[in-house]
């Protein structure tokens, strides 16, 4: 018989002996201390729901990014700077740097280390097979080691092992975590060393090559090295009724945003002087799109929310004539948006809702300048203004309880930006992590 059932079986027989009082309180909450703790250790050992969206998203974009990709308009080179792999590796070294402080993880040390060892392993591994296999070009040119990114790869795996061993402490664990996941992507596209769909399947690489070895780490080595969970005020209550309700807080949000990405430059652009603009295509990639959004539940159901997004997208120019090439470009947008919503519970532990969405949007000035025959910058070709535009949007919002002040969740929205033709039309689908307060 496994050990929580005999546990279990022991403390309902000493229940059922004890006479009354004091003697049945005490072993009553000994009951339901050893129930959470069964149910927590279980919890321990699924495969986490957040591992789903990523992978998802990274083939989606592995797909319709091929032809942006393989555009003759090259990106300037860029030395990869030792801030991407710090920032890439500070998730990992934060959960060990915690350990080495005396921080209670979820598991032991020899645990941790089974864990960890086979995520790397797996992570790398994987990561680097589909570098040899596919053998993209880089942005830059500096090599056909672009798909997937080792950088998100190893930065979601850290983040998703900070937040397994440590999430119980803080939901802002979690959230710190994947905001410096997020971080290492933006720094990657910003440069030049990946396309759009290279930083987003190696996200999903890192997450689930994470869950599956603490996966196989379970059924090698069993319960064995999980610490019993303690929150710091040993309110068990809370465990045992998972709060969504009334759930206001902070939200992490990592994403994309995507649009028509074929846009002609005379609806938004000015030619600079001699280069005749007629014709001419910006081609746009997927975004990342990165923010936080703080919500505040009025009702059991119903919330406002302020939501703050910056997003980063690749860009090409595509003139009818060939024999001009232009280097890519950067295209820059920051939103700010009111919104209102509802939110369902469809199952105990899984809310529905919708909303809608309003506010304002800003684009950068970005300037597209011929390549010149020693890859330098040459002249100025086109200019795009940068804008202040009114924007409105509905969207739909899932939330998936972890524990009873965390929750992570998908969104999908749709934004309209008011008068202009640039980028007017847009769909966000991003993965949260929210710190309920």
């Amino acid at each position: 018989m496994p050990l929580p059932m005999k546990r279990l079986l022991l403390a309902l027989l000493l229940t059922g002996f004890a006479s009354a009082g004091r003697c049945q309180d005490s072993l009553a909450l000994l009951l339901q201390q050893l129930v959470v703790e069964d149910s927590l250790v279980r919890n321990e050992m699924r495969f986490s729901r957040d591992g789903i969206f990523m992978p998802i998203r990274g083939i989606i974009q592995t797909f319709t990014h091929r032809n942006f990709n393989r555009m003759p308009a090259p990106y300037r080179e860029n030395n990869h700077r030792w801030e991407d792999y710090g920032l890439a590796l500070s998730p990992l070294a934060a959960t060990w740097a915690m350990k080495a402080f005396g921080v209670k993880s979820r598991s032991t040390t020899q645990r941790m280390l089974v864990a960890n060892a086979m995520a790397t392993g797996l992570t790398i591994g994987l990561t680097q097979t589909l570098k040899w296999s596919v053998n993209a070009e880089r942005p830059d040119g500096s090599n056909n080691n672009s798909f997937p990114s080792m950088h998100a790869s190893l930065a979601y795996m850290g983040a998703t092992i900070l937040s397994r061993e440590y999430g119980h402490i803080s939901p802002w664990i979690t959230v710190g975590g994947y905001a410096a996941a997020t971080g290492t992507q933006m720094l990657r596209i910003g440069h030049n060393a990946h396309w759009m769909n290279d930083i987003f399947m190696g996200a999903g690489i890192g997450v689930v090559s994470t869950h599956l070895a603490y996966f196989l780490t379970d059924r090698i080595i069993g319960r064995k090295g999980i610490n019993p969970f303690l929150n710091a005020d040993g309110n068990w209550e809370a465990w045992v009724k998972p709060r969504l309700e009334e759930a206001s807080g902070i939200r992490l949000i990592s994403g994309t945003e995507t649009s028509g990405r074929s846009l002609s430059a005379a609806d938004f652009a000015q030619a600079e002087e001699g280069f005749d603009m007629t014709g001419a295509t910006i081609r746009s990639s997927a975004s990342i799109t990165t923010g936080v959004e703080a919500e505040w539940f009025i009702t059991d159901q119903c919330y406002l929310s302020a939501i703050a997004r910056y997003t980063m997208s690749q860009a090409k120019l595509e003139v009818p004539d060939y024999a001009i090439t232009a280097w890519g470009e950067h295209i820059h947008l920051y939103h700010g948006n009111i919104a209102a919503g509802w939110t369902y519970p469809i199952m105990k532990d899984i809310h529905v809702g919708i909303r809608t969405l309003w506010g304002v949007r800003y684009n950068e000035g970005v300037t597209f300048h011929r390549v010149s025959e020693n890859r330098q910058v040459g002249e100025p070709l086109l200019h795009i203004k940068p804008q202040l535009r009114p924007v409105g949007g509905t969207g739909i919002v899932i939330d998936m309880l972890q524990s009873h002040n965390q929750t992570v969740g998908f969104n999908i929205d749709y934004l309209h930006t008011f008068n202009t033709h640039f980028l007017a039309n847009r769909w966000v689908i991003s993965s949260t992590w929210k710190a309920q307060f």
